[in-house]
C-alpha cells in the first residue's frame, strides 16, 4: 500500500507541467507582466530573480479541466535590466521560465508587427478550415521585430462561444498550438478584440456573454491591467499606441467606441506628446465607401474625434486596423487636416477575400495605388530617425515573410 501511495504520489507531481510557453505582454521601466499555462496543478509559484514567489491557485469553476492560465505582474523592477523569471510547483525546486527586459526612453529605431485575422485549427472548429496551414507564425518569429500587435480575430469562436468555459476552451486549445506558442514567445505581445474572438459574426453590445468573454480575453493577454474596460495605452519610446475596443460597447453602424471610450481617447490624445499615435481598431476607421463594418459609418463618433483632432492640433495620428481579409494602405484628406492613413492588414491564417468587381469598394479611389493584396499576410512598421526625423516605414509582408510593398510616412507630413 505504502509502494502504491509513493507511486500515485510521484505519478501526481510528474504529471504538473508547464503546457504553454510563456510570453511577456506589458511592459514598462519598472514593470513586467508575463503570461504561461500549466496543467494538473493545484497551485504554481512565479518569482523574478530572488523576490518573493507569487502564488497563483487552480479554481474549478474558472478553468477548463486541470490547465491553469496564468497572468503575473512583477513591479518595481530597475530600468532596462534583463530579469530571469523562474517557476516552482512546491516553492522550493525552481526552473526557468523566461528572460525578460524591462523598458527605457532611449529614442532608437524601433520595430513591430501587426496582423488580424488568425484561424487557429483546434478541436471541432477544424471542420471551417481543414486544412488550415498557421506556418506564418514561424516567418513573423524569425523577424527582428522587438513586438507584436494582435489587431483582432485573434482565434474564431466558431461553436459553443456562449459561455465562460466554452470560451475558456476555445482559449486553451490555441495556446496549445505549438507554432503559436512558440511565435508568442518570441517577441512582446500586446491585443485587442474584434468580433470573433468576441462572441460572433459582428456581434456587437447586445451579445450575451459579452461579461464572461471579457474575463477570458484578460486571462489570455497580459495587457495594461484593466478591470470593467477592454481598451488601453501604453508607450515605447516617442511612440504611443492607443488600443481600442470595437466591440463591447458597439451598437449597430451608429455607434463603435461609445461615450466613455471615446472621452478617453480625446483625453489621453490630448495628453500625448508622441512623435507617432497609432490608434488601433478591429476594424477599419477610414473607410468611406465601405460596405463592411468601418469607424467611419459612426458618423456622430467619427466626426467628434476628426473635429477634435483638428481644433487641438493633435500630430503623428496613423491608424492601424484589421478584419477585412486582405490588406490596403488608405488615405483620406479631411478639410484642414493632415492626412490620415488606416493600414489594414488581414488575414493572418483565416480565408482571405477578394473584393467583387461589383462592389463600390473594387478600386477604391481612397487605396494608396499597388497596396491592396487579398492574400495571407502581416504588416511589419519601423520607427527610425531623430527628433523631428522620424519616419514610420510600414511594409506588408506575405506568408513566406516577403515583402509585398512599401510605404513610409514622414513625422513632419503628419503636423
Amino acid at each position: 500500500m505504502i509502494i502504491l501511495l509513493l507511486v500515485a504520489e510521484s505519478y501526481h507531481i510528474h504529471a504538473q507541467k508547464l503546457v504553454s510557453k510563456p510570453f511577456i505582454g506589458h511592459s514598462t521601466k519598472n514593470e513586467l507582466r508575463v503570461w504561461c499555462m500549466f496543467k494538473n496543478a493545484d497551485s504554481v509559484y512565479l518569482k523574478i530573480d530572488n523576490q518573493e514567489a507569487k502564488t497563483f491557485f487552480w479554481h474549478k469553476e474558472q478553468c477548463y479541466k486541470k490547465y491553469l492560465p496564468i497572468i503575473c505582474t512583477f513591479s518595481n523592477l530597475n530600468e532596462n535590466t534583463n530579469y530571469d523569471i523562474s517557476y516552482s510547483f512546491d516553492n522550493r525546486n525552481y526552473y526557468p521560465l523566461i528572460t525578460a527586459k524591462t523598458g527605457h526612453d532611449t529614442i532608437s529605431d524601433f520595430q513591430f508587427l501587426a496582423g488580424s485575422c488568425a484561424f487557429i485549427p483546434a478541436g471541432i472548429n477544424r471542420i471551417v478550415k481543414p486544412f488550415a496551414d498557421i506556418n506564418i507564425f514561424k516567418q513573423m518569429q524569425r523577424d527582428t521585430a522587438e513586438m507584436m500587435l494582435w489587431l483582432g480575430d485573434n482565434l474564431y469562436y466558431i461553436f459553443n462561444y456562449k459561455t465562460y468555459k466554452g470560451q475558456l476552451k476555445n482559449n486553451i486549445k490555441a495556446r496549445n498550438k505549438r507554432k503559436l506558442s512558440s511565435f508568442l514567445q518570441s517577441k512582446q505581445q500586446y491585443a485587442i478584440w474584434d468580433d470573433h474572438d468576441y462572441g460572433s459574426n459582428n456581434s456587437d453590445s447586445l451579445f450575451v456573454a459579452k461579461h464572461s468573454s471579457l474575463h477570458v480575453f484578460q486571462q489570455f493577454w497580459p495587457n495594461p491591467i484593466q478591470q470593467t474596460n477592454n481598451y488601453y495605452t501604453f508607450k515605447k519610446q516617442d511612440i504611443q499606441f492607443f488600443m481600442l475596443d470595437d466591440r463591447y460597447h458597439k451598437y449597430g453602424d451608429d455607434v463603435v467606441l461609445g461615450k466613455s471610450q471615446l472621452d478617453w481617447l480625446k483625453n489621453e490624445l490630448l495628453l500625448s506628446n508622441a512623435t507617432f499615435k497609432f490608434i488601433c481598431i478591429g476594424m477599419q476607421a477610414l473607410n468611406p465607401l465601405s460596405t463592411k463594418e468601418c469607424l467611419y459609418k459612426a458618423k456622430a463618433e467619427y466626426t467628434s474625434l476628426i473635429e477634435f483632432i483638428k481644433q487641438n492640433k493633435i500630430k503623428g495620428i496613423v491608424f492601424l486596423s484589421g478584419d477585412r481579409h486582405h490588406a490596403e494602405l488608405m488615405r483620406i484628406q479631411e478639410e484642414n487636416l493632415y492626412p490620415l492613413y488606416d493600414f489594414t492588414t488581414s488575414p493572418l491564417t483565416m480565408y482571405p477575400i477578394k473584393i467583387s468587381k461589383r462592389s463600390r469598394e473594387y478600386k477604391n479611389p481612397y487605396t494608396i495605388a499597388n497596396t491592396h493584396y487579398a492574400s495571407y499576410n502581416y504588416g511589419k512598421i519601423s520607427i527610425s530617425g531623430k527628433n523631428e526625423d522620424r519616419i514610420c516605414t510600414i511594409e506588408l509582408k506575405n506568408k513566406k515573410g516577403k515583402t509585398i510593398w512599401t510605404y513610409a510616412i514622414k513625422a513632419e507630413e503628419l503636423m
